[in-house]
């Protein structure tokens, strides 16, 4: 008999199912654990006890409890991912598995946000979001439509393709890829290589190819009346600002529609880091910086405090889910292997694998040799302090200071046009090491000197602050 733990939400009885078979999904509750986060057991609910222990997949599964797998598929996306869902590959296929990117992305959708992701290849960002878009699809709502979009038509009719194939791999009660009228005849619905339509419920998916023209990229935003909108290798679609641009009035009027009716919406980019070189990279590399970072500790947020956090950011009402392969459990096997798979063409692999986004053009004025040199030293914090009401500003430590001898703290603020960025650096003045950085381009002088008041008083109260003069109201907001 599985074990559970109970907890209340909502006046509803939650179980935890802490004896699931899929280990990745128990990794995760142990990792948060360890980390001292408190909402770690979210992701192994299960509503309905009688489920525990019983395989989903078992041939000889009874009537009733088809009914009861279904039932739960319905309001337990957590379930469905952890137990039902089945990954085909070549010979067989495997369990979903659950780490700190896909766990972020599926959180974010169960709550309808927007995300700009970027993780290493073989990560599975394609993978939960064709989950998540078959879920929708099968269990999720009613009358709902859903976009594929590609820097090629081959692309998301490719990501369509998948999703059938997910389907197909669902135990055969729970596919509903046919249904019959009352007169016993199968229902004809369309179903091609470009779309597919339920047979029950009417969702519908369409795929779409990115514009060769900018006449064509506005046509095709403006037709985009969809509340849910998949747009992946958006960093490489050819005149992405301008179909993204046109497709967000008629996405909102889609989203008021879904909210209306508690239906799923909302906006996912995927991309491998685009070219700076180019007018589409240039635009996916704003709505990337401009995006709030995913942390892990928002998992413990209320949800009125996760909603101050999303309305915090008056820039951008997406989040940023980025993760290297260090921070998704591999190693330099990964890596190796990887650098052999791309034949070590190493603009692929700082693109594909160390997420890096290409900078160099040819009257940029420093050596690629130095922005190698210069990568190399660069690292992932060691831990993030949170200021502003809605912890919406995330001060990264790299290095722990030595605080007999004074910081120095560094400041860069600007007036928050979105243009340029106020920005934070902290370096001990005896290593003159970066132990400390902070960087946003949308904080008002107001809470960058409130930042810097607490780091004084609170954390480095011996520090030497010293503030760039670089334009009379700014300043003045900042040193008053």
């Amino acid at each position: 008999m599985a074990v559970l733990n109970t907890a209340i939400t909502n006046r509803q009885l939650i179980y935890v199912h802490l004896e699931t078979t899929n280990q990745s999904f128990l990794d995760m509750h142990y990792y948060l654990k360890h980390k001292g986060i408190k909402n770690n057991t979210f992701f192994l609910a299960l509503y309905d006890p009688d489920l525990a222990g019983i395989d989903p997949r078992d041939p000889n599964l009874s009537p009733l409890y088809k009914q009861k797998v279904l039932r739960e598929c319905i309001v337990n996306y957590w379930y469905y991912l952890r137990e039902v869902l089945r990954i085909p590959a070549s010979g067989g296929s495997f369990r979903y598995r659950l780490d700190r990117g896909s766990l972020a992305m599926n959180y974010l959708y169960t709550l309808n946000c927007n995300m700009y992701v970027e993780l290493p290849r073989q990560f599975g960002k394609t993978t939960t979001a064709v989950a998540r878009y078959l879920w929708v699809y099968n269990f999720g709502s009613t009358n709902s439509e859903i976009m594929f979009m590609h820097k090629s038509h081959d692309g998301s009719k490719g990501n369509l393709r998948r999703l059938r194939e997910f389907r197909d791999a669902l135990p055969t009660y729970l596919q509903m890829s046919s249904a019959t009228g009352i007169d016993g005849r199968k229902l004809k619905v369309p179903n091609t290589i470009v779309s597919m339509q339920h047979p029950i419920n009417n969702n519908k998916i369409t795929t779409f190819a990115s514009a060769r023209s900018k006449a064509a990229a506005n046509n095709l935003g403006r037709g985009a009346t969809v509340p849910i909108q998949y747009w992946d290798e958006f960093a490489w679609m050819p005149f992405n600002g301008e179909a993204y641009g046109a497709a967000i009035p008629a996405y909102s009027t889609a989203k008021e529609l879904a909210q209306k009716n508690h239906a799923p919406y909302g906006i996912v980019l995927t991309s491998t880091p685009g070219d700076l070189t180019t007018k589409e990279g240039k635009y996916a590399y704003k709505i990337h910086n401009d995006a709030t970072p995913w942390n892990e500790s928002y998992y413990d947020l209320t949800m009125k405090e996760f909603e101050e956090l999303k309305e915090s950011n008056h820039n951008s009402s997406f989040f940023l889910i980025r993760y290297t392969y260090q921070q998704l459990g591999k190693g330099m096997d990964y890596f190796n292997q990887m650098c052999r798979d791309l034949e070590n063409d190493w603009p692929n692999i700082r693109r594909e694998i160390l997420l890096e986004w290409a900078q160099v053009s040819d009257d940029c004025p420093f050596n690629p040799d130095d922005l190698d040199i210069i990568a190399q030293y660069c690292h992932d914090p060691i831990r993030t302090l949170f200021f502003g009401r809605a912890h919406q500003y995330q001060f990264l430590i790299y290095e722990d200071i030595d605080l007999r001898y004074p910081p120095i703290v560094g400041v860069d603020p600007s007036g928050a046009t979105h243009h340029d960025s106020s920005a934070i650096t902290v370096i001990d003045s005896r290593t003159t090491k970066v132990c400390a950085t902070f960087n946003c381009n949308y904080i008002p002088a107001d809470d960058l000197a409130d930042i810097l008041y607490k780091l004084a008083t609170d954390y480095m109260p011996s520090c030497v602050i010293n503030i760039e003069r670089n334009g009379e109201n700014v300043y003045s907001g900042i040193a008053s």
